[in-house]
């Protein structure tokens, strides 16, 4: 018989047992409740996006040709009214 540890609290219950002889859950069930699991991709995908919106906004400005600009004229810098 092989022992295995609670995914609960860690203590080894018998390979067979359907619940742990310390804390009285299923030894085999997960630890958490499947909301935390949600709650977690969620998180991630939320910092995840700012991310890589910011990655593709650069990848298409460095694809992106520049555009020449239009020269303009030079103003003089003399004083104005001036004879």
């Amino acid at each position: 018989m092989a022992l295995k540890p609670c995914k609960v609290c860690g203590t080894l219950n018998a390979e067979g047992v359907e619940t742990c002889l310390s804390c009285g859950h299923d030894p085999e069930r997960s630890t958490r409740p499947a909301i935390f699991r949600y709650f977690a991709i969620a998180l991630i995908i939320c910092l995840a996006l700012p991310v890589a919106s910011g990655l593709i906004n650069w990848i298409l400005l460095q694809l992106k040709p520049e555009s020449p600009t239009p020269s303009q004229p030079r103003v003089s810098l003399g004083k104005v009214g001036q004879k």
